[in-house]
């Protein structure tokens, strides 16, 4: 018999009948039927190679390997019902529950100090697990649990995943206040050919979205530098002749010393939409609910203030 073939329901019954050294009182105990406990116990008995159960008086008694599974299993049947029940109904005052939150550096000045702050105060034994952005595999790492939410492009989104629309960020070029070209206002096609552009690596899937728009205008960028995030690029771009493509609000959140320039791009490039993503697994777990509002609220108060393009209320 292949090991998936036990289900829970297996363990209940060898932990109510462990407990109650009878079939019946546990068959009454989990609202079963007798032959219900006798059936369960005997497709244990297929996996184990082991009886369990024996007859002793009025009742059973546990052999030896019984004995060595009791403990594991009873421990095994809490944490789920425990994990159940926090699921059901979370109370930030006194939960203790891990979250594992992925971000990219772009949200990071405006999500972290304020998340941080809100949840020492309000769900002071919470833990928030802050880690890099899975890029190019985010539906990946939310279905299978490495992370519990995540920010996503739109067309990253995918059926299993539940989603929230933050903000639109509108693209153009980045470079030096002192770059010949920087006084122009606007770029050609020509012009843009002939730049030397800085990339990131974090977010792979937004570059190759980028660049797939950026090849079907007859444009083929030459990289010079490849960064490991992306605050790192505008530093870049300030000192030297580099340029970048990238969102025109976090452009001006960065040029607090008025090194950097932006320009327009002659042709349509759409708008790239920030959203946080979750599982449908997670949608009614009241602990993730009671996070992801929050980061909701700090992000689009975030946006507000550097003047994003925001989703109409419905």
């Amino acid at each position: 018999m292949n090991f998936r073939d036990l289900d829970l329901n297996l363990l209940m019954v060898f932990n109510a009948v462990y407990q109650e050294r009878s079939t019946s009182l546990a068959a009454k105990r989990l609202g079963i039927s007798q032959p219900a406990v006798s059936n369960a116990l005997k497709r244990l008995r297929t996996f184990t190679g082991d009886t369990l159960f024996y007859k002793s008086g009025s009742g059973v008694a546990p052999t030896r390997t019984a004995v060595t599974l009791a403990i594991p299993i009873g421990h095994a049947l809490d944490t789920v019902e425990n994990s159940l029940r926090a699921v059901r109904s979370f109370d930030p005052a006194t939960s203790t529950r891990t979250f594992t939150i992925a971000v990219t550096d772009i949200i990071k000045r405006s999500l972290l100090p304020a998340l941080v702050t809100l949840a020492r105060q309000m769900a002071p034994n919470i833990v928030l697990e802050f880690v890099p952005h899975p890029a190019g595999r985010t539906t990946e790492a939310l279905v299978g649990g490495e992370v519990d939410i995540a920010g996503i492009a739109s067309f990253q989104i995918t059926p299993e995943l539940v989603t929230k629309h933050i903000w639109r960020e509108r693209m153009g070029v980045i470079l030096s206040k002192d770059h010949p070209l920087a006084e122009l206002g606007s770029l050609s096609i020509e012009q843009l050919n002939q730049l030397t552009y800085i990339k990131s690596a974090q977010i792979p899937l937004v570059f190759e979205h980028i660049e797939n728009i950026f090849q079907s205008h007859g444009v083929n960028r030459h990289f010079a530098c490849q960064t490991a995030d992306t605050e790192s690029m505008y530093e870049l771009v300030a000192i030297s002749d580099l340029v970048m493509i990238a969102g025109l609000n976090f452009a001006r959140q960065h040029n607090v010393d008025g090194r950097i320039a932006t320009l327009e791009i002659p042709f349509e490039l759409p708008g790239v939409d920030f959203n946080l993503g979750w599982t449908q697994a997670s949608e009614a777990d009241e602990g993730h609910r009671w996070l992801r509002e929050h980061m909701i609220s700090i992000l689009q108060s975030a946006g507000r203030v550097m003047k994003f393009e925001m989703p109409r209320a419905a």
